[in-house]
């Protein structure tokens, strides 16, 4: 009798703690017209600093001053240390938006790629509240390089961009309000690849 209700609490207690543990996350494939895209990798390398996983909630939408937008040359130095060296094939958008590539040469229109890898994420504009986001804290440089929404898509957000002291929150929804600008109007700044960079005019 005592060994039967032993054997029931513990068959109890095994099925409470199976029910508290945490999903494992399934990784976003690449869309498969579109070309693919590095996998994202959790193992953050020495060049860059920690990640914070983040869901947006009800927080208020900041906006893009478009006027104070960082100067094409300095964006690009801040992405270029942002991604991580191995990655050579990447486009940068003129909001600081940018698209990680596998192969790029053997891409006939890279460009016109990646127009159609944005649009296909969309809509996502800067007031939608679902939108699960990923931030890198950049060691190399002063900001973030958050991910979210696109398998290889990032924006990078400059420390100068918001106030002292921001949160998570407030990081993820600015870099949401600065996609959103790219995808809205989306204007290639640059195009990088094994073979070297290319300014796009």
């Amino acid at each position: 009798m005592i060994k039967s209700f032993l054997l029931s609490i513990f068959s109890l207690l095994v099925i409470l703690c199976s029910c508290n543990s945490d999903p494992t996350p399934q990784p976003q494939a690449p869309i498969p017209v579109l070309p693919e895209s590095p996998p994202i990798t959790t193992e953050i390398p020495k060049t860059s600093g920690s990640m914070t996983n983040q869901a947006m909630e009800d927080i208020i939408i900041p906006s893009v001053n478009e006027d104070s937008m960082i100067e094409p040359q300095q964006l690009l130095g801040y992405v270029q240390g942002a991604i991580i060296p191995i990655y050579k094939d990447w486009v940068l958008f003129e909001n600081g938006t940018y698209i990680i590539f596998d192969n790029i040469d053997t891409i006939p229109d890279i460009q016109k790629a990646a127009f159609q890898y944005l649009e296909a994420y969309k809509p996502k504009t800067a007031a939608e509240t679902n939108w699960d986001f990923t931030i890198s804290d950049l060691q190399q440089i002063e900001g973030w390089s958050v991910y979210g929404n696109g398998y290889g898509i990032y924006t990078f957000v400059h420390s100068t961009e918001l106030s002292m002291g921001a949160s998570p929150q407030q990081v993820g929804a600015y870099a949401k309000a600065k996609r959103a600008l790219d995808e809205k109007n989306p204007k290639i700044l640059f195009i990088s690849s094994k073979n070297g960079l290319l300014e796009v005019r």
